[in-house]
C-alpha cells in the first residue's frame, strides 16, 4: 500500500517510512500539494493509488462515505489518526510504528481500497 500524509504530518514521518522501504510521500512535501481543499486530496490520492493518512476525521470521515456510496468514485483507502491528535517530534517514532504495522496488515496497492482502517494508538509524552 502507498500511503500520502495529509498536511498534519511532517514529511519526517514520510523519510522514516521510505527508510524502511515503503512508498510514502507527505503534501508538506509539495509546495503544489499544501493548502488543497480535502476533496483535491482525495484526488490526488486516487491518480497516485495512495491511501490517505489523516487526523481530520470531521472532513475525511464524510468523504470517505460519499465516495463509497453506490455511484460514488471510490478511494484507494483511509487511515485515520484520532482527531485530537496533534503530531510532535516527540511522537513521530510512535506515528511510524502504527504505520508500519498498519502497512504489514495491508501490503497490497488495492487492500485497503474504499475502506477505512482507525490507528488508536498513544501518542503523548
Amino acid at each position: 500500500m502507498k500511503l500520502l500524509l495529509d498536511e498534519m504530518f511532517s514529511p519526517l514521518v514520510a523519510e522514516e517510512l521510505r527508510a524502511r522501504g515503503h512508498d510514502v510521500v507527505a503534501i508538506k512535501e509539495r509546495d503544489e500539494w499544501q493548502s488543497l481543499p480535502d476533496p483535491d486530496v482525495i484526488a490526488l490520492a486516487r491518480t497516485e493509488k495512495r491511501t490517505v493518512v489523516t487526523a481530520n476525521v470531521r472532513d475525511f470521515r464524510p468523504l470517505h462515505a460519499e465516495l463509497v456510496a453506490p455511484g460514488g468514485e471510490g478511494h484507494h483507502g483511509m487511515i485515520f489518526f484520532p482527531g485530537t491528535l496533534r503530531p510532535t517530534r516527540a511522537a513521530t517514532g510512535r506515528i511510524v510504528e502504527a504505520l508500519v504495522a498498519r502497512l504489514a496488515e495491508y501490503p497490497g496497492d488495492d487492500d485497503l481500497a474504499n475502506g477505512e482502517t482507525w490507528i488508536s494508538v498513544e501518542l503523548t509524552g
